[in-house]
């Protein structure tokens, strides 16, 4: 598990994964090296997962944002993963959630418009036999997005 210093890394890190090492170590409080093995080691045990730039979905041209609740048939573990895997192949779909409760799968899906949503839901959902039933809910405007998560020891303190 992470100690204090890697805790403090992956912190700073949420916020700005592009500063630059020095700045970071005198943050943390470790010389550059040391920073930097830590980092190594971070993304070795798949703490960090991957560094990304966020990038506007309109600036790609996909303005139109929907959170789809799909239901399956089955609840078997062989059709979950192909399911899972399919829709991971689908560019229109940014996040896949495998949840408990009325619905089996959350989905964050892009759209350039309505009709290559609609396009994207014969192709995809309508076309699985697997998939019972799905409501899709429009985001009408993002109010928090990818934010930082603090290390849950800090939260709830003061």
């Amino acid at each position: 598990m992470p100690d204090s210093f890697d805790l403090c890394i992956l912190a700073t890190l949420q916020e700005d994964a592009r500063i630059p090492m020095p700045e970071l170590a005198e943050r943390v409080g470790l010389s550059a090296p040391a920073c930097y093995r830590r980092m190594r080691a971070l993304r070795d045990q798949g703490f960090i997962e991957r560094e990304i730039a966020i990038v506007s979905p309109q600036a790609m041209g996909w303005p139109v944002t929907m959170v789809v609740l799909v239901t399956l048939e089955r609840d078997r573990g062989r059709i979950i993963e192909e399911i899972i895997a399919r829709l991971q192949r689908a560019p229109e779909v940014t996040d896949v959630w495998y949840v408990t409760g009325d619905h089996d799968l959350v989905l964050h899906v892009a759209a350039k418009d309505m009709a290559s949503y609609d396009a994207f839901t014969h192709r995809v959902l309508h076309a699985d036999e697997h998939v019972r039933s799905f409501k899709t809910l429009v985001v009408m405007r993002q109010a928090k997005r990818m934010a930082a998560l603090p290390p849950a020891s800090s939260v709830g303190k003061g």
